[in-house]
């Protein structure tokens, strides 16, 4: 079974996308891309011009830097025996996790909900929402 799990910075989603896996799918068998997406800046142009973004957004891996939740994610898999390649990109992260998914024919999204208010727990953050409702494969959601 081929897993996408999108990763972001924060450890205690991480924690949860990681259970998950162990607890609905188990890890035999168990092919796991990890992807981080970097958002582009997307601004309109000035007297700069488009060539500033252009060259921010092509050096934004190494503006940023990529979270230690990513390298947490591949050493905990691998000791469970997973195997895992990580995606590092930039881009909108809903549309690079939906092309990502199908580029390694993930069988399943598994991502996680952000800690919301009672009443906020019926709505997902913009990105979880746009991966369950636009995508084309099923999404697990590890919540709290």
């Amino acid at each position: 079974m081929q897993v996408l799990m999108p990763v972001d910075g924060e450890p205690e989603r991480l924690d949860r996308q990681l259970q998950t896996l162990h607890d609905v799918i188990g890890v035999d068998d168990v092919a796991v891309t990890v992807l981080y997406v970097h958002e582009e800046i997307d601004t309109p142009p000035d007297e700069a011009g488009d060539t500033v973004i252009d060259s921010i957004n092509e050096n934004i891996e190494s503006l940023q830097g990529v979270p230690e939740t990513i390298e947490r994610a591949k050493a905990s898999l691998e000791e469970d025996g997973v195997s895992v390649d990580v995606v590092t990109t930039s881009g909108d992260p809903k549309t690079v996790i939906r092309d990502i998914a199908e580029d390694v024919e993930a069988t399943v999204i598994i991502v996680a909900a952000r800690k919301r208010s009672p009443v906020g727990k019926a709505v997902f953050g913009s990105v979880t929402q746009s991966v369950i409702l636009e995508g084309d494969r099923p999404v697990l959601v590890a919540n709290q």
